[in-house]
């Protein structure tokens, strides 16, 4: 019913002590033995008695077989959608398995916005003043000159902190390849090692057809259905978008793909696909790479195959200053990427 972690991920399978199932998928599963009747006696009700009791290993293998159909076929489908997902110590779980398999404070600039109070936040004292004066003159007060709600404290980058985006590649060619789970545990090891790393400001996107800022949660859930296109170009523009959030860090851009893009945003917001690629698409999601290098960012393409046409691809990136590409398999993934993302960084 999820997507398991364990034929791929060696030694102790981190998911075999499964969190009991989201109360939603119980409520389902109860319908669900409500509707069948009582007579009815086989694996699919032994098993929603023990799942709705707690186990959610019990409907592993319980499929759409045995005539299943109609009211009944509905309930399952909304059970599996209800379940579908990993509970956010799992996906802990499965990061901190991730990251052991790819290994082999302070204050900055002002971001200019003034937040009532803040822990590690630099004091801003005309701030903190001017909210005094305005609470005196309001009250009419004249003896407390300063309290504790009139402090306001600044939003500061982190000195030591930079800004990561993401970018995986969500076409259904990554998923024939075998390369998804590849991405999918980098994804889950870099998020594991931001934990040791909590200055920095990391951005998840995949793109198919188009390109959508995502969670490890939705990464994992993620159908990997025969959806057409390659759209680079969306993904690198809401990269763009990441870095300008973030001014005053470091921008990297990682790009996982293993294949050349196919796809773009018109002027209207339409996406143009086409296979094989047009020029269009090229040009477009080249002038949108110039555009992150403008800002600064740096970007390495991690390329999981070896397509001609994402070599030739390849070709007019690395041209670019600031861009790096790197050949890679599934297994050399995780540990080039969060190498290249540490650059010398303490694990």
């Amino acid at each position: 019913m999820r997507f398991r972690y364990r034929a791929y991920m060696g030694g102790p399978d981190p998911l075999a002590e499964p969190d009991p199932p989201p109360e939603e998928a119980v409520v389902i599963a109860r319908e669900l033995l409500g509707f069948l009747p009582e007579e009815e006696a086989g694996d699919l009700r032994r098993a929603l008695v023990r799942y709705a009791e707690g186990d959610r290993s019990a409907l592993e293998g319980i499929g759409a077989g045995g005539g299943v159909g109609g009211r009944r076929r509905e309930l399952l489908d909304r059970l599996d959608e209800a379940d579908h997902g990993l509970s956010p110590r799992e996906l802990r779980r499965l990061g901190e398995v991730a990251l052991r398999e790819a290994r082999g404070r302070g204050g900055g600039e002002p971001s200019g916005r003034v937040l009532p109070r803040g822990g590690d936040r630099t004091l801003d004292a005309v701030a903190t003043v001017r909210e005094a004066m305005l609470r005196r003159a309001r009250a009419g007060e004249e003896g407390v000159a300063l309290r504790a709600e009139d402090l306001r404290f600044t939003e500061t980058e982190p000195e030591d902190g930079r800004s990561v985006s993401l970018l995986v590649d969500l076409s259904h060619s990554m998923a024939d390849r075998r390369l998804h789970e590849a991405a999918v545990r980098t994804a889950l090891a870099l998020e594991a090692l931001l934990r040791r790393h909590p200055q920095d400001r990391v951005q998840l996107v995949g793109f198919g057809d188009t390109a959508r800022k995502m969670t490890s949660a939705e990464l994992v859930a993620h159908p990997w259905h025969r959806v057409p296109g390659t759209n680079l170009h969306h993904a690198l523009r809401l990269a763009r978008e990441h870095g300008r959030r973030h001014p005053g860090l470091p921008h990297q851009v990682f790009v996982v793909t293993d294949g050349e893009p196919t796809a773009h945003l018109g002027e209207d917001g339409d996406v143009r696909f086409s296979w094989p690629a047009s020029p269009r698409t090229a040009d477009l999601t080249l002038a949108e790479l110039d555009s992150v290098l403008r800002d600064g960012a740096e970007v390495c393409l991690f390329l999981l195959s070896d397509d001609p046409r994402l070599r030739a691809f390849r070709d007019l990136a690395s041209r670019r200053r600031g861009v790096r590409t790197v050949d890679a398999d599934a297994d050399a993934l995780a540990p080039l990427l969060l190498s290249r993302y540490l650059d010398g960084r303490p694990w």
